[in-house]
């Protein structure tokens, strides 16, 4: 990667305002604080979604000003702590951008630096970062992604290629040149504040969990403005590579759910063709995990309610659905 210009000492820089959303990992919260308070941010705001591990008093103990502890009573999921914390953010902290990730992720070192020299125009909306396991190899759950649904030719080309996901190719990350992108993640995805504010709003917290993030970056996109991945800046992702539902079945009902809204919304009217690629998708997410108790009712569930666009089934509905209340 090449060197990347530093801010001149009498340029005035973008305050940006750091989001992130914790629940239960007080030990990875703390190497995240640790690397996110080094860097130059205006403020950082964390949402304690009903933690109890001792995360409050924890944070209570910290001193450094610029962090703001937004603590909730019940855990709201991902959807909803990002919007918790997006919404304060906003309203709070007086920042020109924001930017969100979660409790196992953190900014390398230069990410903010970067970001901040980036001649971006009013055309671009949001800035997603490359994000990397700590081994170093690209994080594949985040990369960021094209939208094969833009017109016939491109639909076409998925149908023939055979692709499993509509994600960016790796090589991108070794480029020097941002690259317009269609969607991004939550880890290392930032915001214009004023959009914000204003006709983006925030995410749709009611998804709970899963493709918030990439609808939000969907809704950004459809008012005309630009996503730049931008590989220059760099975000670590300590996390899993596979979705365990060994202790957390209910989280099945929610991909299978949120996947059927984010595609019906990007596809438009060719999502009655790309419908039984989805569903033959869905099936083999069956039958992979057929042994884990409770997943036909789940999953049955999850098709339901995303064919009829319905978000208002209440969490703890589903956790009772998977028999794990």
């Amino acid at each position: 990667m090449p060197p990347q210009p530093a801010p001149s000492a009498g340029q005035n820089l973008c305050k940006v305002t750091a989001v992130i959303v914790t629940c239960n990992r007080l030990p990875m919260l703390k190497t995240v604080l640790e690397h996110t308070l080094a860097q130059n941010f205006s403020a950082v705001v964390v949402v304690n979604n009903a933690s109890q591990d001792g995360t409050r008093d924890w944070l209570e103990t910290q001193t450094d000003p610029r962090l703001h502890c937004v603590h909730e009573t019940v855990n709201s999921g991902g959807a909803g702590g990002f919007a918790r914390g997006m919404d304060y953010a906003a309203r709070q902290t007086d920042c020109d951008w924001l930017v969100c990730f979660d409790d196992d992720a953190w900014p390398q070192p230069d990410a903010l630096r970067i970001f901040q020299s980036l001649p971006l125009p009013p055309s671009v909306g949001g800035v997603a970062a490359a994000v990397y396991f700590p081994n170093g190899t690209v994080c594949d759950m985040n990369r960021p992604g094209l939208n094969p649904f833009a017109s016939i030719g491109k639909f076409c080309s998925l149908l023939k290629s055979r692709r499993r996901t509509f994600a960016i190719d790796p090589a991108a990350y070794q480029q020097t040149k941002p690259l317009p992108v269609d969607y991004a993640s939550f880890v290392g995805f930032f915001v214009r504040a004023a959009l914000m504010r204003g006709p983006l709003g925030l995410p749709q917290k009611d998804l709970f969990i899963y493709a918030d993030d990439i609808l939000y970056a969907w809704k950004l996109r459809s008012l005309g403005l630009k996503i730049l991945f931008v590989p220059a800046i760099r975000f670590s992702h300590d996390c899993k590579t596979t979705v365990s539902f060994a202790r957390n079945r209910w989280k099945i009902y929610y991909i299978v759910r949120n996947r059927i809204l984010f595609y019906k919304k990007i596809a438009g009217w060719l999502f009655l063709p790309f419908a039984p690629l989805l569903l033959l998708s869905t099936l083999k997410l069956y039958w992979k995990n057929r042994t884990t108790p409770r997943i036909r009712s789940l999953m049955l569930a999850g098709l339901r309610d995303g064919l009829r666009n319905d978000t208002s089934r209440a969490h703890t509905n589903i956790v009772t659905l998977a028999d794990e209340s």
